[in-house]
């Protein structure tokens, strides 16, 4: 276990993205782990990172067929994503918030 450190990285075409990467096999990358974090609804999250830090969702799936939510998004701007992180970093650490 590990307190929540996302990071971020620029894909080949030019998107930003930013989760914890550090323990993939174990989904430290799960995308509704900051709306746990932030104690706040998977609603709720998405209209956050529409809103507040400009997120281009490409999908959400609150529910699919086997019962399992998805999330796709990125940034397109370093600065909103660079904002998106360190405003989850720091929730996560001030709450200690392990994985």
């Amino acid at each position: 276990m590990h307190v929540y450190k996302a990071s971020e990285w620029e894909s080949p075409t030019g998107r930003w993205y930013v989760a914890d990467t550090s323990d993939l096999g174990n989904d430290s990358a799960a995308w509704w782990i900051p709306a746990h974090i932030l104690g706040i609804s998977l609603e709720d999250y998405v209209n956050l990172l529409i809103n507040e830090y400009h997120a281009t969702i490409e999908k959400f799936y609150p529910k699919s067929n086997n019962g399992k939510s998805l999330l796709l998004f990125h940034w397109n701007k370093y600065a909103d994503a660079h904002r998106y992180l360190l405003y989850i970093n720091r929730i996560a650490r001030n709450k200690n918030w392990t994985i």
